[in-house]
This record gives structure tokens, sequence and C-alpha cells, in this order.
């Protein structure tokens, strides 16, 4: 009976964690667009405890603040630029990097992976 109780207690644990896992930092995001080339992005990101997410851009397309969500281990967030409306979407990796993509509109989509700084 103490072996159920503990693993379920262990289990529960463990998904609470999954379950809020934090995005919040100073990041280098290295994005990759096909046909366009490659180029870093600095991302500061502040995850609160309901999953929104607030945070500052800067990078090749300028500099600008944004707003997300977060769920799980997954993220999005959108921000303006002069180049137009950016869509960023990804999830926080086991490795404690970010993968995702980013949508540039009519300009195309691409890839990032985050690192902390």
């Amino acid at each position: 009976m103490l072996k159920k109780v503990l693993l379920i207690a262990g289990s529960a644990m463990l998904f609470t964690q999954l379950a809020f896992a934090d995005v919040s930092g100073d990041w280098n995001f290295a994005v990759e667009i096909p046909g366009a080339g490659s180029g870093n992005a600095g991302v500061v990101m502040q995850q609160a405890a309901d999953g929104t997410i607030t945070g500052k851009y800067s990078g090749q397309l300028g500099n600008a603040d944004f707003t997300g969500k977060a769920d799980g281990n997954a993220f999005e967030f959108t921000l303006a630029s002069q180049m137009g409306s950016i869509k960023y979407a990804g999830e926080l990796q086991a490795d404690g990097t970010l993968k995702g993509t980013l949508n540039l509109g009519d300009m195309g989509q691409g890839n990032f992976v985050g690192t902390k700084k």
C-alpha cells in the first residue's frame, strides 16, 4: 500500500513540474529562415503563474515588446516588427533549450533554437 501511495505522489509531482515548465529568462535565439539566411535575436521573457508571457525582442528585425502564452512545455508569442507581424511558437526541451518555428506571414517561415544566456 505504501508503495502505491509513493508512486502516486511521485507521479503527481512529476506531472506538476511538467505542467508548469517556465520559459522565463534571457535567451539567445538562433534563427534560420530557408532562402533568407540566419541570424540571432535576444529574447527576454517573463512567465506569470497563469502562463501569460511578457517580453522584449531585440534582433535584425528591430526591437519590440510582446505578449504570449505558455501551456505545459509549449509557448507562443507574437511581436510587431518593421517587417510585419512575427509569430514564434515552440517548446521547452528536456535539455533546457527552446525549439520551434517562426511565421513571418507572406515572407515565409523558419526555425529557431533558444539557449539561455
